[in-house]
């Protein structure tokens, strides 16, 4: 089978300790039924402190095994900010949660494709501490079962959206708000040419000659479409008060006069092009090849979008507190947004939901907010 990852995944490793935002601080821990087998079969007087921090989720509502969380902080976290767990036990007694994160993965027919969520500080260290463009490496790995949600549909021709789409976003002789509208205009057409099709046509050579070249768009009001982004932002399921105090400031404070602002920023730090590209890429690569399963490609594109345009704005705030803008504080920002929408499939249903029914989320409007 195939197997995709983005060139930094095997750079990644664990800091643990020196974490400045602990994954084990802040969010409910779930234990996959295995793990919570295992724990409950542990001796001792750690074996006790297992059993006594876990909730067995058949008991519950929601059917989820979870570990009683200490205040705000897993119980197993120590005063170093170390996994007892693992110190006990050994790395492969954790459970598939904490195995994994910061690992997602998607998986259609034969192949596997894992991607790292910018939820992690070092994840987006490896995203933005970087100039060159991030690539996808892909080889051939043993067979293994997957398990498909339904039958996938036009897989072949969803992988080439998703491959163009990075290419597009990837191409440094335009600027990158032309990249992302021209983006739109591809996958709007693509979306087109899915909706029309029939599975088994040859419709890589239809996808393979849009023109992506946009007109102009007319300039809006960016309140009304900021309206919209708070609205849309509103509605998430809060994950942690962290959220709440960083949506509080952009729904109040956010507006063109401090997006024009730190607009200015990109004239003297050419890097805000290339971090504005690497959200794209990164957005599209982690969600598009789902839409084999809904033949979804246009909603996956719309999420991109707010994706960059939160961000961009939670940056934008951000510069204006303290009127400097450097790598570390795009990493803070993306992982602040990463953490409340990626770490709940609700958020994310809601929002592919939301769009279906925007009009600001129109694709022309998107490109014309690019434009204002």
């Amino acid at each position: 089978m195939k197997f995709r990852v983005p060139d930094y995944y095997d750079n990644f490793k664990c800091i643990g300790g020196d974490c400045t935002d602990s994954c084990c601080i802040g969010w409910e821990l779930d234990i996959d039924d295995e793990s919570f087998e295992a724990y409950k079969k542990v001796k001792g007087e750690f074996g006790d402190k297992l059993r006594k921090s876990m909730v067995d989720g058949s008991d519950e509502t929601d059917e989820c095994n979870t570990f009683c969380l200490n205040g705000n902080r897993c119980p197993f976290l120590n005063e170093k900010n170390l996994c007892e767990i693992y110190i006990n036990l050994g790395e492969k007694s954790l459970c598939k949660v904490c195995t994994e994160y910061p690992r997602f993965t998607v998986e259609y027919e034969n192949t596997k494709e894992k991607s790292m969520a910018l939820s992690c500080e070092v994840v987006g260290r490896l995203v933005f501490e970087r100039k060159d463009k991030i690539k996808f490496i892909e080889k051939d790995i043993p067979d293994e079962e997957i398990f498909e949600e339904c039958v996938p549909l036009f897989v072949k021709e969803i992988e080439y959206i998703r491959d163009r789409s990075v290419e597009i976003l990837q191409d440094r002789t335009k600027d990158i708000y032309d990249r992302i509208k021209s983006f739109l205009t591809f996958v709007y057409k693509a979306q087109e040419v899915i909706n029309e099709g029939e599975e088994g046509e040859e419709l890589d050579v239809v996808l393979k000659n849009i023109d992506t070249t946009c007109q102009t768009p007319s300039k809006i009001d960016l309140s009304s479409f900021l309206e919209e982004v708070c609205y849309l932002l509103e509605g998430l399921y809060v994950l942690g008060k962290e959220w709440e105090e960083v949506f509080a400031e952009f729904k109040t404070k956010l507006n063109k006069e401090v997006i024009d602002e730190f607009e200015k920023c990109r004239k003297d730090n050419k890097m805000l092009d290339v971090w504005y590209e690497n959200i794209m890429v990164y957005f599209v690569f982690r969600y598009f090849t789902k839409g084999v399963y809904d033949c979804d490609v246009i909603s996956r594109a719309k999420f991109a979008f707010l994706g960059f345009f939160a961000i961009r704005g939670l940056a934008a705030l951000r510069y204006k507190r303290s009127g400097r803008f450097a790598v570390n504080d795009m990493i803070i920002v993306a992982k602040t947004y990463s953490k409340e929408v990626e770490h709940s499939e609700g958020n994310i249903a809601y929002l592919m939901e939301e769009f279906l029914f925007s009009e600001e989320f129109e694709i022309e409007n998107l490109k014309a907010v690019l434009s204002t």
